[in-house]
């Protein structure tokens, strides 16, 4: 038997890391990309071609004759669209687990989730749905992390942090344990999380202080 069939949605730097660690994985045959922008069509990344999606993805996966997709975009309101928009056109989104990446039998996974090369994920921490944990970060034991979030290479998640839906951890940031990150919020590079990060706020620093406001918002959320 083949490997199994996948479509990447995004042909960006970060679909050339979901290819990549597809490919890596020696399960799934990435049977081709899917952009917006009409630029990329016909292009090939790593190997593997660009498709238009001017008649939707729905159509695009039908005449490539593939029902699952991995979303490969790292902003996590666009990541989100996208997951619904394969939700609403009956795709199944897989997970993506880069092999170097070490993930405990005690995690609990939900659809579409991304775990890159050299990251860590330890026993009693849940991963929802549609959630990126990028290259060698590391989410200790009992950690919780909601839909949508984005935790950036070299982040580190101490014991029972929880990270709630649409915020971002940045690259080599640490949050002490027991410590909630709010939804919105943005933790900004090599920042040193402290105390609980409030609703929608930007922190940074070392220690962490609150910065300003993250005003975006996804256009739908369920």
């Amino acid at each position: 038997m083949g490997n199994k069939k996948v479509l990447v949605w995004g042909a960006g730097g970060h679909g050339k890391v979901i290819v990549d660690a597809l490919m890596a994985s020696g399960e799934w045959k990435v049977a081709g990309i899917l952009d917006e922008d009409e630029k990329k069509s016909g292009i090939e990344i790593l190997g593997v071609k660009v498709f238009s999606l001017e008649a939707g993805v729905a159509e695009a996966a039908k005449k490539l004759d593939c029902g699952r997709v991995a979303v490969a975009i790292g902003d996590n309101y666009a990541r989100f669209e996208k997951f619904q928009q394969s939700q609403g056109a009956g795709l199944t989104a897989v997970n993506v687990v880069h092999p170097s990446a070490h993930v405990s039998r005690f995690v609990k996974m939900g659809e579409g989730v991304v775990i890159l090369a050299g990251a860590t994920i330890n026993p009693g921490t849940t991963i929802e749905d549609n959630v990126c944990v990028n290259t060698s970060a590391s989410v200790d034991h009992d950690n919780y992390l909601e839909r949508s979030c984005h935790i950036f290479p070299n982040a580190t998640l101490t014991g029972g942090v929880r990270i709630q839906e649409f915020a971002y951890v940045g690259t080599g940031a640490v949050i002490a344990p027991n410590l909630t990150v709010e939804k919105y919020s943005y933790v900004g590079a090599g920042a040193l999380v402290l105390a609980n990060v409030g609703l929608g706020t930007i922190v940074f620093g070392v220690p962490a202080k609150v910065r300003g406001d993250q005003k975006k918002r996804p256009g739908k959320e369920n």
